[in-house]
C-alpha cells in the first residue's frame, strides 16, 4: 500500500508474507469468521467455490425494522416520566399527545412542540436495521432473463427508490417498477413476479451505466441514465418511454469516435464525468455533442495511469473527487479544476468502485479479482482505517453499498452469500499483519450464483 501526493514526499509500503501456508490451515486462511450453521450446509463447507456461475436474476429481500422504529418518518412517542418529580410529570403528561418525532432526510430526529414550535436537533437515528433475523424474499425477476447464458451485471435503484435499473448480457438495461404490494405486508405472500417496463438496448458489450443523481418521478425532465458501450458514443436515455434523448461524443487523435470505460454524473447532475485510458473527459450535461472538457492522469511518467474505471463524487464535499483505474490506484481530485492531490495504492485488483459514506469523511473502494473492500479515513490519508473482506474471484464489477445512516455495508460473495458488516463496529476488528479485518455481522444466503449487484433504497436492500 502505498500513498503519494505531488506536494508531500511521503510512500507506505508493506511487503507481501512468503511464510508458506500449511494446507490444513488453508481452509482456515479463506475463512477468518464462521458462518451461520445453516448457510455452512448449504454451502458444504465450499466458501470459494473453483467454478463461478453467475447472477441470473434479480432480488428484492426487505430487512425487518427493530421494534422501536416505523416505516413512517412520523413518529409518535410518549415519554418516560419514571424519574421526574410529580410536578414536573404533570407538566410532561400534559404535553406528551402535544409532541412526536419527525425525521429528517439524514435521519436526525427534530423534536417538534405544538405550542411554540421549537425544534430541539437530538442524536442520529441509526438503529433502522433489525439483523436478528434472516431478511425474505419477497419478489424478484426470472423470466426476463431466461435466454441461456443472460446472465446480470449488476442492478441499481432509482434515486427517488421508484424503480430498479438492470443490466444483462444481452446488451439490455431494462427497468423496473416496484409492485405496488410490496408497500402491504400482508400482501407479500401473493407478491407478483417483477416484469420490465422499459428496455433499452445497446448495439454492444455495456460498460457503466448510471442514473441520474437528481432523478424524481414526479419531475419527468429528470427521469433519465447514461450509460456508454463498446464503439459507441455515451447515451442518455429518458426513463419513461426508453428513447435516446442525446449522445455525448468522445474522439481520439484521429478524429474518430472512442468509448468511455466508464461513467458517473458530479453530485450536482451538472456534469458527466467519462473515464478513458489516462484521460477523463468531462461533458456539460446540458451541452450534448462533442463539446467537452479533456484532462490527462497521466503524463511524463506522472499522475494516475491506466483506463479510469470509476468515480465517486459526494454531496458533502463538492471540492473533491476520488477516481479508480484498473492500475490499482485511487486519485483524489480538487473540482473543479481537476488537479490530482493524492494517489493512493492498495487494492490488489483494478478498482471497480468507489463509494464515499454519507458524511463524505470515509471512502469504501473494491476491485476486480479482489476479495477486499478497503475504507480510506479521507482526514487522515496514508492508512487503510479496516478491510471488509468477500469472496470475488471474477473480473466482473462486483458492486457494494452503504446504508443512508452510513453504518452498514452490504456485499454479495462468488458463493451467493450476502454479508453484511456493521461499521461500528470497529473497535472488534481482527488485527492483521497489513490493516485492520471488521467481521461480518450476518451472512445469509441470496442466490445460488455470483450476487455482483446489491443496492439500497430508503430502508430497503436489494
Amino acid at each position: 500500500m502505498a500513498v503519494s501526493c505531488p506536494n508531500i514526499q511521503q510512500e507506505i509500503q508493506t511487503e507481501e508474507s512468503d511464510e508458506k501456508v500449511d494446507p490444513n490451515e488453508r481452509q482456515k486462511l479463506k475463512r477468518p469468521y464462521p458462518f451461520p450453521s445453516s448457510i455452512e450446509d448449504s454451502l458444504n463447507d465450499e466458501i470459494i467455490p473453483e467454478a463461478v456461475d453467475v447472477l441470473d436474476s434479480i432480488f428484492a429481500s426487505l430487512c425487518s425494522f427493530s421494534e422501536n422504529s416505523s416505516t413512517s418518518h412520523d413518529i409518535s412517542i410518549v415519554e418516560n416520566t419514571n424519574n421526574i418529580s410529580s410536578s414536573e410529570k404533570e407538566v410532561e403528561e400534559a404535553k406528551s399527545d402535544e409532541i412526536e418525532i419527525i425525521y429528517d432526510n439524514n435521519y436526525t430526529s427534530i423534536s417538534v412542540n405544538a405550542e411554540d414550535q421549537t425544534e430541539n436537533v437530538s442524536e442520529p437515528f441509526e438503529e433502522i436495521y433489525d439483523f436478528t433475523n434472516i431478511p425474505i424474499q419477497v419478489t424478484g425477476a426470472w423470466k426476463e432473463f431466461g435466454k441461456e447464458n443472460n446472465y446480470t451485471r449488476g442492478c441499481k435503484w432509482a434515486p427517488d427508490g421508484s424503480c430498479i435499473l438492470s443490466c444483462s448480457d444481452d446488451n439490455k438495461l431494462r427497468l423496473f417498477n416496484l409492485p405496488e404490494e410490496l408497500w402491504d405486508f400482508t400482501k407479500w405472500q401473493d407478491m407478483p413476479e417483477m416484469e420490465a417496463v422499459v428496455k433499452i438496448s445497446e448495439g454492444n458489450l455495456i460498460y457503466d451505466y448510471c442514473w441520474y443523481p437528481l432523478m424524481n418521478s414526479a419531475e419527468p425532465s429528470t427521469c433519465c441514465l447514461a450509460s456508454c458501450s463498446k464503439h459507441t458514443p455515451v447515451h442518455l436515455w429518458d426513463g419513461f418511454t426508453g428513447e435516446l434523448r442525446c449522445s455525448y461524443r468522445a474522439y481520439d487523435q484521429m478524429d474518430e469516435i472512442t468509448a468511455a470505460k466508464s461513467l458517473s454524473f458530479d453530485a450536482d447532475g451538472a456534469r458527466l464525468f467519462c473515464g478513458f485510458d489516462k484521460t477523463i473527459r468531462v461533458f456539460n450535461v446540458d451541452i450534448p455533442g462533442r463539446s467537452y472538457e479533456t484532462r490527462q492522469t497521466f503524463a511524463k511518467k506522472s499522475g494516475q495511469p491506466g483506463i479510469i474505471s470509476c468515480f465517486a463524487f459526494t454531496s458533502q464535499n463538492r471540492s473533491i473527487s476520488a477516481v479508480g483505474s484498473y492500475q490499482k490506484t485511487i486519485g483524489i481530485y480538487s473540482e473543479p479544476n481537476g488537479e490530482l492531490e493524492c494517489l493512493l495504492e492498495g487494492q490488489k485488483g483494478g478498482l471497480t468502485q468507489l463509494q464515499f459514506s454519507p458524511d463524505g469523511n470515509l471512502l469504501y473502494s473494491g476491485g476486480r479479482k479482489d476479495s477486499e473492500i478497503l475504507c480510506w479515513d479521507l482526514r487522515n490519508l496514508g492508512d487503510v482505517l479496516y478491510c471488509l473482506r468477500r469472496s470475488c474471484v471474477t473480473n466482473q464489477r462486483m458492486y457494494f453499498d452503504i446504508s443512508r445512516c452510513g453504518r452498514y455495508v452490504v456485499s454479495g460473495n462468488n458463493n451467493g452469500i450476502i454479508s453484511i458488516w456493521d461499521t461500528y463496529e470497529e473497535s472488534k476488528a481482527l488485527e492483521c499483519d497489513e490493516f485492520s479485518v471488521l467481521k461480518p455481522i450476518q451472512f445469509y444466503l441470496g442466490h445460488n450464483d455470483c450476487v455482483n449487484g446489491i443496492r439500497r433504497a430508503l430502508e430497503t436492500f436489494l
